[in-house]
């Protein structure tokens, strides 16, 4: 389930390290039957595999998640600027630079692209600013990987709203304060309540349990493997005129 719009695979990220001179600790002899098993749940659940995406340098050097590339095209949809869809992701690498090489990942990502997309829109870079990028400059989602470039953090913090915002930084309550507040001991469901929505939660939980029970072998495979399960014998053997198969517990 990896290439295609999807992150590159494990063993393709290994693979070019490796041509690239570089040592790794990677078990790569634990890689195969975990990709058979997850190929074979994708296939059963209608997802796409085995995915082909071709090695490009331009997605590395901007590294826009491939699911917020859409964000993107449908926000240059809104100005009449679909075409420039190229120039707007290497504007995100550009940005990215300039703000310290956040990493790319929610909410971050979005900062990044958002900005980008001003930038093409309006032909001004950093003529418009979100309050979310102020934050980030300001502080409030914690020192940047490396400094924010000074001319750009200068026009950032110069923007009407900056002073307010910079005044204002998020509440940050402790982990005691947070299990109060939303009453549960679990951490999963803690931090599920402290970042998404009620409504959203309740929908999750509705609809129950994430599937397992895929038929990753033929029927009559799995009719004998729920056999051999259901029974005490630790020995099963079906034969047929055009196979047969044995099984043995343990």
């Amino acid at each position: 389930m990896a290439n295609g719009p999807s992150v590159p695979s494990t063993e393709s990220v290994v693979r070019n390290l490796e041509l690239m001179g570089h040592t790794h600790g990677i078990d790569t002899s634990l890689l195969p039957p975990v990709a058979e098993h997850f190929r074979r749940v994708g296939q059963a659940a209608g997802y796409l595999v085995d995915q082909v995406s071709e090695y490009d340098l331009f997605n590395v050097t901007h590294q826009v998640p491939g699911g917020m590339v859409g964000t993107l095209r449908a926000q240059l949809e809104q100005h009449e600027m679909s075409d420039r869809i190229e120039e707007v992701l290497a504007e995100a690498g550009n940005v990215r630079r300039e703000l310290g090489w956040p990493i790319m990942a929610t909410p971050l990502s979005q900062l990044v692209g958002t900005q980008a997309v001003m930038n093409v829109v309006t032909g001004e870079r950093y003529s418009v600013i979100s309050d979310e990028l102020i934050a980030y400059a300001a502080g409030h989602y914690g020192k940047p990987p490396a400094p924010i470039e000074p001319d750009v953090l200068d026009r950032i913090m110069s923007a009407p709203r900056a002073a307010s915002i910079a005044a204002n930084p998020p509440e940050q309550p402790t982990l005691e304060e947070l299990r109060k507040r939303y009453g549960t001991e679990d951490d999963d469901l803690l931090i599920l309540k402290a970042l998404i929505p009620e409504p959203a939660i309740e929908a999750m939980q509705a609809a129950g349990p994430v599937r397992r029970d895929f038929q990753l072998g033929s029927p009559e495979i799995e009719e004998v493997s729920a056999l051999l399960a259901s029974a005490r014998t630790p020995y099963v053997r079906l034969a047929t005129e055009a196979w047969e198969v044995e099984l043995r517990r343990g």
